[in-house]
């Protein structure tokens, strides 16, 4: 009962521990945006130089004619919205890189006029990637995606970003299940607005102009242990198949010198501990007995004598 105990003890604390469960489950995947994740994607590049400065930023005739909360581009903004990809697609990665700040969905949603054509960054999950239709131009765009992403801030509402680069590396299509946690580069446009198909609803959304969506890798700080191998499954069920049958056996083990346990008390305990002692039936030899109904009988005699 002690082994049985210890080895429970020690099934218990070993099972507390999720790593233990991994052969099973598999290991977790870390959730996009957390305080005590790593996102390994995040630039090196240093600060941003005059230079870089300027050849970054959109000149205010191109950004005066957008106008945000309408569904669509508006006929004034085709020519900016091009220029801007263009301008996207021509730059250094590391130029934007230099340039991005980061800026809370709420805020962008709020306040778009005051983010208009600064490059922010953007790192959430990628739930759609597709073609998009590109409109005839003057800046060389033959080919166009747009990438809907949704980040921890945003809600059910996604960051809509138009691409110019082809994607490599990421899934494609209408619904991507599971998400892939991407990292963007781009240009905030407006405060684009659309229609759901569901409910014929008109949202609003942040749209953004880029040159390319990364994927992004997120690692927990601090981890540093390799994720499992199909053999340490094995090992670990085959380790778990074991203490399963090794506790079996020990029941069983202890149930069985338990019942032989009773059963030698049955046959030699009981008997010893009732039996007469040594001498006690030679000493009642000659001891004179009387038969309960005759003394019973001779009772009911006297008691009738009496009575006459």
């Amino acid at each position: 009962m002690v082994i049985l105990l210890v080895l429970v003890l020690l099934a218990i604390e070993r099972a507390r521990e999720p790593s233990s469960w991994y052969w099973l489950t598999g290991p977790p995947r870390p959730a996009a945006g957390p305080a005590d994740a790593a996102d390994t994607t995040k630039s090196t590049s240093g600060p941003a130089t005059p230079e870089i400065l300027a050849s970054v930023t959109v000149p205010e005739e191109d950004l005066a004619e957008i106008t945000d909360d309408s569904v669509g581009l508006r006929g004034e903004e085709i020519g900016s919205y091009h220029r801007i990809l263009a301008r996207a697609r021509d730059l250094p990665q590391a130029y934007l890189e230099a340039a991005a700040r980061d800026a809370a969905f709420s805020v962008l949603q709020k306040q778009p006029g005051h983010f208009r054509g600064q490059v922010i960054t953007v790192s959430g999950d990628l739930r759609r990637l597709t073609n998009f239709p590109v409109r005839e131009n003057e800046e060389g765009i033959t080919e166009l995606y747009e990438a809907l992403v949704f980040t921890a801030d945003s809600g059910t509402t996604p960051y809509r970003i138009r691409l110019t680069t082809p994607p490599t590396g990421l899934p494609t299509g209408e619904s991507i299940d599971p998400a892939t946690p991407v990292r963007v580069v781009g240009y905030f446009f407006k405060r684009d607005q659309y229609i759901v198909q569901q409910d014929l609803r008109v949202h609003a959304a942040p749209l953004l102009l880029a040159q390319r969506i990364d994927r992004r890798m997120v690692v927990a700080a601090g981890a540093t242990s390799l994720p499992p191998t199909a053999a340490d499954r094995l090992r670990w069920a085959v380790t778990l198949l074991g203490m399963v049958v090794a506790g079996i056996a020990m029941a069983m083990l202890w149930t069985w010198r338990t019942r032989q346990g009773d059963r030698r008390f049955a046959a030699d305990g009981l008997k010893r501990s009732t039996a007469a002692p040594d001498g006690a039936i030679e000493a009642l030899e000659g001891v004179e007995t009387v038969d309960p109904d005759e003394f019973f009988r001779q009772m009911g005699e006297s008691e009738n004598v009496n009575q006459e």
